[in-house]
């Protein structure tokens, strides 16, 4: 006689045999474009944001392991991922000190506690901006103009601005396409959301 059986079990059902670095690898690549395109919209500013954000979750990621005596995870390419995309939310001109401090926070609040890769309930990046967004509200909604002249000759004040200082910024700040449009009922063109050419975060 034919017994037909449930089987209950957690996801993945399907299995293609590739592993997770090789997947976080691909997320990589797909994200350098995206990168690219946000130093050139935004020049050297953009690119240090976005290196210190990087940087930070690297090494945050390697130090809590080696406290925890663990084997270093930075190969898995998450923490890379997560510097990145923390990276690209943030405004070009945002102090380097305050986007290595979200970096740290990321990982370690949003990811390690939490047990590492697979285990953190949020997006460590995002929680790393939630909390600069909570302790510096000022200088993460101060937008930098996208596609300035002197965007590969110059570079604003306030990246290098010293720990617990007043960031000075000395360039024009424009509103968000969702503030112009909230606050004047500005819309932005379909052609300038699309192709980047609007104040706002790096990415």
């Amino acid at each position: 006689m034919f017994k037909k059986t449930l089987d209950i079990s957690s996801s993945p059902h399907i299995y293609k045999g590739r592993s997770t670095d090789d997947i976080m690898k691909n997320v990589v690549w797909a994200l350098i474009p995206v990168v690219g395109f946000s130093v050139y919209s935004f020049g050297w500013n953009a690119l240090l944001v976005i290196t210190s954000a990087t940087l930070a979750c690297v090494l945050t990621e390697h130090v809590l392991c080696k406290i925890s005596k663990k084997e270093s995870t930075v190969q898995d390419y998450s923490a890379l991922i997560t510097g990145l995309l923390l990276g690209l939310t943030l405004p070009p001109i945002f102090p380097l000190w305050m986007a290595f401090v979200g970096g740290v926070i990321g990982i370690a609040l949003g990811k390690y506690v939490f047990g590492g890769l697979g285990y953190n309930v949020f997006n460590p990046a995002l929680v790393g901006r939630a909390v600069l967004q909570a302790a510096f509200p000022v200088a993460i909604t101060t937008w930098h103009p996208a596609f300035l002249a002197d965007r590969f000759t110059a570079i604003s004040g306030s990246v290098f601005t010293w720990p617990f200082m007043q960031p000075q910024f000395d360039a024009v700040s424009g509103a968000t396409p969702l503030s112009a449009f909230k606050f004047d009922g500005i819309t932005a063109s379909t052609a300038e959301l699309a192709f980047g050419q609007i104040s706002g975060s790096t990415g």
